[in-house]
């Protein structure tokens, strides 16, 4: 089979997210996948859906004993060498391999933040804030798009047009982060919602022998970072 990578870490999901999947080309096949079930990222880019790689009966009977999620594995086909350790270290070339896959799932926000992978925490007093000074916008305006997107969440929920983009193995080729919807993650959390919408996407992993210690520093990236 391809170069698989897998998701650094569990999410739970909607099980009726799942459940429309088609099965992968490659089910049935041994994988060696520990995990209940699986799912194998696709490629918007290609126009490729993703697909329930391991995991059928399990969602369809979460769905019979009305479980509002499940916890599920993320796979994806690495765009980069299985050597290849320039891409996992350098944002322009990692970048150059990116894709995320056009399904969207459901899962509670609280969740991701147990996970530890959000790169920032924003607030009223850090909204908007950018490391370059030309894009800095003026503290009243800050407040106010907060503002904005608080009272809108509050009142209508979340938005599923404008997903929180998560990133596997984006730190270092091992760590999944969030790639994009760190503000929309912390207005969710404010207003106490128990659903999201989320996408996955990949570039590629790290190789097998150094992953023990580029985990260490992505958790190390991500611990400093909060």
């Amino acid at each position: 089979m391809h170069n698989i990578g897998l998701s650094s870490e569990i999410y739970h999901l909607d099980p009726a997210d799942l459940l429309v999947l088609a099965d992968s080309p490659n089910y049935g096949q041994e994988h060696n996948l520990k995990d209940d079930v699986v799912i194998l990222l696709g490629d918007e880019k290609k126009h490729h859906a993703d697909t329930l790689l391991k995991g059928r009966q399990v969602v369809e009977n979460a769905l019979e004993t009305k479980q509002d999620f499940i916890p599920v594995r993320l796979a994806f086909i690495s765009r980069t060498g299985r050597f290849d350790v320039l891409s996992p270290l350098i944002r322009s070339l990692r970048y150059k391999h990116k894709s995320f896959s056009p399904n969207i799932y459901h899962t509670n926000p609280f969740d991701i933040r147990r996970l530890k992978i959000e790169r920032s925490f924003r607030t009223r007093e850090n909204a908007y804030t950018f490391t370059k000074k030309k894009n800095q916008l003026a503290e009243p305006l800050r407040g106010k798009l907060y503002e904005e997107l608080y009272q809108s969440m509050k009142n209508h929920g979340f938005d599923d047009r404008y997903p929180i983009e998560i990133m596997l193995c984006r730190s270092f080729g091992v760590q999944d982060t969030v790639d994009q919807g760190h503000h929309r993650m912390s207005v969710a959390i404010d207003c106490k919602l128990s659903r999201i919408a989320v996408r996955f996407g990949a570039a590629g992993k790290a190789p097998n022998f150094l992953r023990p210690l580029f985990l260490g520093l992505a958790k190390a990236c991500l611990f400093f970072k909060h």
